[in-house]
């Protein structure tokens, strides 16, 4: 027995399911997961969950359950799989583990991005908010303040007093250019404080074209996956982390920051997918703040980038020194031209 499958052999086991083979999946950042058969055929996800990320996984998985209910009748979400004591999540060895069943002849989009893909996994999320926002399902907040435009900005300015002189020094040209973007703080304030116009959601917080799974024959869209860091939010954060993650021409970690370049047919893509698949969920404040989800989603990851270089990359892997600081100036250069982008198409 190969050593994944002694490792995996017990864990399977409480679960009821006697383990035959395991496949190690190698796409996901946060989890670590596994495909595996078990003696009959029958295939399952078995997935070590990130308890430095997520440190409750009992109110992950009971989240699942209740937007699983929720969403009966309008998506082929897989069946979580209880252990063999009922418990919703396994722990073992200090490690949370948990299994759902297999969503069959099933794919998540990897690679290049079409203006269609686009155009449908905005959709796909917009639908998502519409349909949990309608039936209210009573969840946990997982994630406190994860998209709180004011508590980055927080995070960020400990970060520069607690910085040594020599990273404060290299930061000073991305905080120059976030500095011309302040004015979105005071946006994000009275977005906050003002529940009517614009109230909380429930939304993914984690969108993009692979965490949607469609059928292998027909492309049908079955189901969005990676649920874990759904909760109430305001409503840039879906629209604005497809805008952040798909418009501009090249990743997030492109250090040359003269190669970017924004698509404004994905731009348009993604908004026309999100209202389509959203509406009626908005009020009129609401749609008319829309354009601007992208930019506050941008401003506020180049600020979490630039935090973490300043703190000694603590958070974000990287691969060689300053690779957090050329994250953060990719982010902050993009800010401009998208908001002239969003003002242009708004």
């Amino acid at each position: 027995m190969s050593a994944l499958l002694s490792s995996l052999a017990p864990i399977a086991s409480a679960f009821g399911l006697p383990l035959q083979s395991a496949e190690a999946l190698g796409q996901g950042l946060i989890h670590h997961s596994y495909q595996i058969t078990v003696s009959g055929g029958e295939q399952f996800l078995l997935q070590q969950l990130n308890t430095q990320v997520f440190a409750q996984p009992q109110i992950v998985q009971e989240n699942f359950v209740a937007i699983r209910r929720a969403l009966q009748g309008h998506y082929a979400l897989p069946h979580l799989v209880p252990t063999g004591q009922g418990q919703l999540y396994l722990q073992h060895q200090q490690q949370a583990w948990r299994c759902f069943t297999w969503v069959p002849h099933s794919y998540a989009p990897t690679g290049s991005i079409s203006p269609e893909l686009a155009y449908d996994t905005a959709r796909c999320f917009g639908s998502y908010a519409r349909l949990l926002s309608q039936a209210m399902p009573s969840l946990h907040t997982v994630l406190p303040r994860f998209h709180h435009l004011g508590w980055r900005a927080q995070q960020l300015k400990a970060a520069c007093q607690q910085a040594t002189a020599q990273r404060l020094q290299a930061a000073r040209p991305v905080l120059s250019l976030l500095d011309a973007h302040t004015d979105l703080l005071r946006q994000y304030e009275y977005w906050q404080q003002s529940p009517q116009p614009f109230p909380l959601r429930i939304l993914h917080h984690d969108c993009k074209p692979s965490n949607i799974l469609f059928h292998q024959q027909t492309g049908q869209l079955l189901c969005p996956v990676d649920l874990d860091t759904t909760q109430p939010g305001l409503f840039f954060s879906d629209l604005g982390d497809m805008v952040r993650s798909m418009v501009p021409n090249l990743p997030e970690d492109h250090a040359a920051v003269a190669d970017l370049a924004l698509r404004p047919l994905y731009w348009q893509a993604l908004q026309e997918g999100y209202a389509d698949g959203s509406q009626p969920l908005w009020t009129p404040d609401v749609r008319a703040a829309l354009p601007l989800a992208g930019v506050v989603l941008l401003y506020m990851q180049a600020m979490r980038f630039l935090a973490d270089y300043l703190q000694g990359d603590v958070y974000y892997h990287t691969s060689y020194p300053g690779q957090n600081l050329d994250r953060a100036a990719n982010q902050a250069h993009l800010l401009r031209p998208l908001r002239q982008l969003a003002t242009t198409k708004s």
